[in-house]
């Protein structure tokens, strides 16, 4: 009989983020390899996610595991998605904003998620028909004071126009709201599932920075939108997550001339 995979999540987050403080922390400081231009891996990226993938292995050999770093081993329809570190570079130069990212899929949902902030001290989980917790509290999405200015957090990446992304900000200014941008998406759908902001969105998003955080707003009772999964498990695609407090939000961030421009 093998372990309870959301409790095995949360668990293997909290070891993975523990090596990664560690590694960061170590007197020789960290290795780099760059992989496309502001696009870089640190040592501890790939420590981490070798670290998942044996717990992974250990417990669950059957399950395939699609990582950032690695790819994809194994079977799809019943498969882990991991980010080791997501916000990288917010890792390195020590800021808090980055996460470990843990996910599955099932072969027809992202069914449970977990995202561990280790220097924020947040840990996420949830699971379709269990719930989202944050530190251990039930998430409900959908509450929350009718008069506060709504906010939006937004990822941005050179897959996409910047005239797009300052243009996206004028639309949501012009709408009487305000956004955020933290460099890591783990930190944007964190702070859905925190009350910090009604929505998360990015045009052109990779599934291991998603996965895990999708399947937590939605077991929440939030809206997940997102490209088909053949397509977003090879390539990224367009994602938003909110709270459904703001019904027009999807024109807003991403109206339809945009999207027919894909």
């Amino acid at each position: 009989m093998t372990a309870d995979r959301l409790g095995f999540a949360v668990s293997l987050a909290r070891k993975a983020g523990a090596l990664a403080q560690s590694m960061r922390d170590q007197a020789g400081g960290l290795d780099y390899t760059i992989k496309a231009p502001e696009d870089y891996a640190t040592d501890a990226d790939y420590a981490v996610e070798a670290l998942i993938r044996q717990r992974i292995a250990e417990t669950y050999p059957d399950d395939g595991v699609l990582g950032e770093e690695e790819g994809l081993k194994g079977r799809v329809d019943g498969c882990w998605i991991v980010d080791p570190i997501d916000g990288t570079i917010n890792f390195s130069r020590g800021m808090d904003d980055w996460g470990i990212s843990i996910g599955y899929f099932n072969g027809t949902e992202f069914e449970l998620g977990v995202i561990y902030a280790p220097d924020k001290d947040l840990m996420a989980s949830g699971q379709i028909g269990r719930g989202a917790f944050v530190n251990g509290k039930p998430v409900t999405l959908g509450q929350g004071h009718p008069d506060q200015t709504k906010l939006i957090s937004i990822g941005y990446s050179d897959r996409q126009p910047m005239q797009e992304y300052t243009d996206r900000i004028a639309r949501i200014r012009a709408a009487g709201m305000d956004h955020r941008r933290h460099g890591a998406a783990t930190i944007g759908i964190l702070g859905v599932l925190s009350g910090w902001f009604d929505a998360y969105y990015e045009r052109a998003l990779n599934i291991w920075d998603a996965a895990a955080g999708l399947a937590m707003i939605k077991a929440a009772g939030g809206v997940v939108e997102h490209g088909p999964f053949d397509t977003f498990l090879k390539e990224p695609t367009r994602v938003l997550a909110h709270n459904g407090r703001i019904p027009e939000i999807a024109q807003i961030v991403d109206p339809p001339h945009s999207q027919a421009a894909e």
